[in-house]
């Protein structure tokens, strides 16, 4: 659960789906109209002026968010409709507040467009850590027939469930790993736990299931059945309905993650040719701030 300590703070502790539901004002926030139209004209400025109150309150938002769950959710940021080189420099823009955009591929891409490749929108994307500190995305345009839902775990949570349950099984997971990320951008071979403590005493998580798993036909160390049956035991506890929190965005929404406090994935969706088509616009950020 949620633990309150006052009015608008919360501690690092884990949560659960239906403990999102609840405190939804811990990580999310509106924007009004009048809101967005004043902080897009400062970004197409490229100073902060008119939008002064809205750069405060999401200053103080976004890392009270980050700070609580892991994650914050800004609605009605950016309007949907404005082209997309210039969402690009708006979206950049806002983020220069909270740390440095990263290069997300081996071809130096500052953003992606997110979106269905040859149906791949149709299989569910699995739970994972990307290798940056922050994941910013934002929505273009949502699948029109639903679905394409980000989904949310907490680490906390997740290490605490395997903790009680399966003590052993937790020991393996804090135990080294190899990632081998050969052909990708940053360090090519990473070797981590999957749960460890952070400087700042929470809980972290590095997890990628395709590349611990594949790692071993690279050249990484073979797998014992002792961390296979781990492997099973975190993606079981994953999926249980309880656990992961299913988000849908509206066009013009951001979210921003901490990698190493949450993972993330998507549901499946169907989706539709021409403008109707799901987009989500990706950022990945290194910070010391949040």
């Amino acid at each position: 659960m949620i633990q309150q300590m006052s009015d608008d703070t919360a501690t690092e502790i884990g949560w659960g789906s239906a403990d999102l539901a609840a405190r939804s004002a811990i990580w999310s926030m509106p924007l009004s109209d009048r809101d967005r139209r004043l902080l897009w004209a400062d970004s197409q400025d490229g100073r902060w002026s008119r939008a002064d109150g809205v750069r405060g309150a999401l200053r103080g938002f976004v890392p009270a968010g980050i700070r609580a769950v892991g994650f914050a959710h800004v609605r009605n940021l950016i309007d949907p409709r404005a082209a997309e080189h210039e969402i690009v420099a708006g979206l950049s823009f806002v983020l220069r507040e909270f740390g440095e955009i990263v290069a997300q591929n081996a071809r130096g891409d500052l953003t992606q467009v997110l979106r269905d490749q040859d149906g791949d929108g149709a299989t569910e994307l699995g739970f994972h850590c990307d290798t940056c500190d922050l994941l910013v995305l934002l929505c273009l345009q949502p699948a029109v027939r639903g679905g394409g839902n980000t989904k949310l775990a907490s680490a906390r949570n997740v290490r605490d469930i395997i903790g009680r349950e399966r003590p052993e099984v937790l020991g393996t997971l804090c135990e080294d790993w190899t990632f081998d990320r050969t052909g990708r951008v940053g360090e090519q071979v990473i070797v981590s736990p999957i749960f460890f403590t952070q400087a700042d005493g929470t809980v972290g998580c590095y997890y990628q299931t395709r590349t611990v798993r594949t790692s071993p036909e690279r050249g990484g160390p073979p797998l014992s059945a002792r961390q296979w049956e781990a492997l099973g035991v975190l993606d079981e506890v994953l999926y249980r309905p309880e656990i992961a929190f299913g988000l849908p965005m509206a066009a013009g929404d951001l979210l921003v993650i901490r990698n190493s406090r949450v993972l993330h994935g998507r549901s499946p969706y169907v989706d539709v040719p021409g403008p109707g088509s799901r987009r989500m616009l990706r950022v990945w950020m290194n910070t010391e701030v949040l």
